[in-house]
């Protein structure tokens, strides 16, 4: 099967061109978007807003959301973009261009978009592959470190219960600090949902900053955990990047919006590299009723949660399956006869997110609907060896 199909989730297209199966006829479960959205239909769009370009007031609104949504104290502290991919491919270059950003670790597995990001910018990039535990560690500042290029070391070496690539305990963390001059974190981590809680790494960002080492942090998936958060604390980070995702957690990745948070300074170099009209006018005026909507955040954290204990139940059931991390958006499984699984799944034409590298390890994203819920719990019902 071609590998694109396994690079990121969403790649529906391509499954129904593999299996010969119709797009309308998919139910594809290969993402962590949120398959509830937001209410689009009651933002009350005024149809001028599709035919003029974004207002400045448009963006300001948004931004004005923002801070309220993540508990800033100024606007200055964040930028509106097109989407977090934008974002984190944007923060490379701009960074690099200070000549203070020449090697980055990356801390993993995690979304496949980092490293290239980094690369494309020409800074030398490391990914640190190993288990939460052991990233947690790392940042607590206990004395572990990655080997070079993990990611292209033999397979031998593979940490067997998660199928990648572990660290060793040679170096100290002050090793690591003085070998990088970047660390890219997301938290919570897609797609094992490994976290970290918020005091520790705040005090991790500071010992970055106070290196002049810079952290960038990869919210997308924290909007159902918000204590997890930086962004209350980014007026005491200088050298602190942190990536918010609109469209995972309000169901409109097609919207096309995402922030980035920082010192005011770097924000308005991400502002200026953005240019003007970065968001369609549309967007803004839906992200800026979503954010807002504080009744509408409480009651989808709540239906995530139950959505995603469901989904553990019905795949408890399949004998060797266990979950071994996620979020409420997205659950990861792993056992033996998950390879068979996502097969069948895509026979019944329900696409879930497998890895090349990890062929035992199964994402799955929520079902949402009741209809949905029961098309995926026959298509587990009938599997078998």
């Amino acid at each position: 099967m071609n590998n694109d199909i396994f690079r990121h989730g969403g790649a529906i297209d391509l499954a129904a061109a593999h299996y010969n199966i119709a797009l309308s006829q998919w139910l594809d479960l290969s993402t962590g978007i949120n398959p509830t959205p937001y209410p689009v239909k009651g933002t009350n769009i005024a149809p001028e807003t599709w035919q003029r370009l974004p207002l400045k007031r448009d963006t300001d609104a948004a931004i004005c959301a923002a801070r309220h949504y993540y508990d800033v104290g100024s606007v200055n502290h964040i930028a509106c973009g097109p989407g977090t991919q934008a974002l984190l491919q944007l923060v490379p270059f701009i960074l690099a261009e200070t000549d203070q950003v020449k090697r980055v670790a990356i801390f993993g597995p995690t979304y496949g978009e980092h490293a290239p990001a980094w690369e494309r910018a020409h800074v030398t990039t490391t990914e640190i592959f190993a288990t939460p535990d052991i990233r947690q560690t790392i940042v607590r500042n206990q004395p572990l470190a990655p080997t070079s290029r993990i990611k292209n070391a033999p397979a031998n070496n593979a940490v067997s219960n998660f199928g990648w690539l572990g660290l060793t305990p040679v170096e100290t963390l002050a090793n690591i600090v003085n070998d990088h001059d970047a660390f890219v974190i997301v938290n919570p981590n897609n797609p094992d949902g490994g976290y970290f809680d918020r005091q520790s790494l705040f005090d991790f960002a500071c010992y970055l900053q106070e290196r002049g080492k810079y952290l960038i942090l990869d919210e997308a998936f924290a909007d159902t955990t918000p204590d997890l958060s930086l962004c209350p604390q980014i007026h005491h980070l200088t050298h602190t990047v942190i990536l918010r995702s609109f469209g995972k957690f309000f169901g409109l990745a097609g919207a096309r919006v995402g922030f980035a948070l920082s010192h005011p300074a770097l924000i308005a170099k991400i502002s200026d590299r953005l240019g003007p009209w970065a968001v369609p006018g549309p967007a803004l005026h839906i992200a800026t009723a979503a954010l807002g909507d504080d009744k509408w955040h409480h009651a989808m954290r709540t239906s995530l949660h139950l959505q995603a204990n469901w989904l553990d139940q019905q795949l408890s059931k399949i004998n060797g399956c266990k979950l071994i991390g996620g979020t409420d958006l997205l659950r990861l499984y792993q056992g033996e006869m998950l390879p068979a699984l996502q097969k069948h799944l895509a026979q019944c034409g329900i696409w879930v997110r497998g890895f090349t590298q990890a062929p035992t390890w199964l994402r799955f994203g929520l079902p949402g609907t009741k209809e949905n819920q029961n098309r995926l719990q026959t298509a587990l019902e009938s599997f078998c060896l």
